[in-house]
């Protein structure tokens, strides 16, 4: 069962995909959450000595787009994760690390 959240724990009911702001978590079969996921972008990006809008531009997004995944406030679709991991040449799971796993151990 999926709920979309605003910034409260409580499901706003709403289905509109479109608010970067919003958090999407599903519950899992044991009753826990799943949710957002932490990640390396920012650092990664800084070893390049790339600005947000450089690396919008290199993904064809918004650097609205690249501020929110960087901050935790939006996770990428898999096609852009994938895309992130080419531009970066990372894999994905340098990148992108489960909410519950410490990012310190990537």
């Amino acid at each position: 069962m999926c709920f979309l959240y605003g910034g409260t724990d409580e499901p706003t009911g709403c289905s509109d995909f479109s608010e970067p702001t919003l958090l999407f978590r599903c519950r899992t079969v044991s009753g826990g959450w799943f949710g957002l996921m932490k990640n390396r972008l920012r650092v990664l990006r800084a070893e390049r000595a790339w600005s947000q809008a450089e690396l919008a531009t290199r993904l064809k997004v918004s650097r609205q787009t690249v501020n929110a995944i960087e901050t935790g406030k939006y996770d990428p679709s898999l096609p852009l994760a994938f895309t992130i991991a080419r531009v970066l040449e990372q894999p994905i799971e340098a990148i992108f690390v489960p909410e519950t796993q410490d990012i310190s151990d990537q």
